[in-house]
């Protein structure tokens, strides 16, 4: 649509004729015939007396008619310049902010994804270690498990005895202790605790222990989730800003 297809199209709703028109706007019915015919262009003033005249805006004048022909035609009648400056500044706001969302997004989507995928931030590679019980002062700290070679007794029915004796203390202090650890401290390591220390030694299994954590999944699927939005938003970008580009 044209400003004096709208011109005439405003008049005809209103049930004006030209002449009552031209009065009520202050012009010249010839004049207001050429700009219903788009034979000529109102000046800035004109424009504002047609806008009181229909008790319009600028925006609710000019919102049938394409936007295409307010560019190339229109934009030498100053408030409807301003207003299309206006609207242009606002329109490209609003595609910075979906870009920058939009980026945001991906950014996130792909930072999400890599710490689920990579399980570095969720560790699920364990090392096995063991601990037999609470190594007492003065003791070696392998006991629970070298005790018999600690028997130095030649007699063979006295040292029967005394491991016998021996077997039944080291099962009375038995307390074994697991722990899996994300990063390997070798073959063995000890801590202190309360009464001694404990003697922790890597299991026999010597390769790491794969512990499933569902976090790195949900981690994974939030940032396929949000890369898809991502794209989506650059896609609908141009649908989201109505003006043209």
């Amino acid at each position: 649509m044209t400003l004096g297809e709208q011109l005439k199209k405003l008049r005809a709703d209103k049930g004006l004729s030209q002449p009552e028109l031209a009065e009520l706007a202050g012009i010249e019915q010839s004049y207001l015939s050429k700009l219903e015919n788009d034979k000529s262009l109102p000046s800035n003033d004109v424009f504002r007396k047609l806008l009181s005249a229909f008790s319009l805006n600028v925006a609710q004048l000019l919102e049938p008619i394409d936007t295409h022909y307010i560019k190339n035609n229109l934009l030498v009648i100053s408030d409807i310049e301003q207003l299309y400056q206006q609207s242009s500044t606002k329109q490209l706001n609003q595609q910075r902010t979906l870009l920058y969302m939009a980026s945001s997004l991906i950014v996130l989507a792909v930072t999400l994804f890599y710490i689920g995928y990579a399980k570095q931030v969720f560790n699920e590679t364990f090392y096995e270690y063991s601990s037999r019980g609470v190594v007492l002062a003065g003791e070696p700290s392998d006991i629970f498990w070298q005790w018999r070679d600690l028997i130095d007794i030649k007699d063979r029915n006295e040292k029967d005895e005394k491991m016998r004796q021996m077997k039944v203390v080291m099962s009375q202090r038995s307390d074994v202790l697991v722990k899996l650890i994300s990063e390997s401290k070798g073959y063995s390591f000890e801590e202190e605790v309360e009464g001694g220390r404990r003697y922790f030694r890597k299991s026999k299994n010597t390769l790491p222990i794969k512990v499933p954590q569902g976090i790195n999944a949900w981690l994974q699927v939030l940032g396929v989730m949000l890369l898809t939005s991502g794209i989506m938003v650059f896609v609908l970008e141009r649908r989201l800003c109505k003006l043209p580009r």
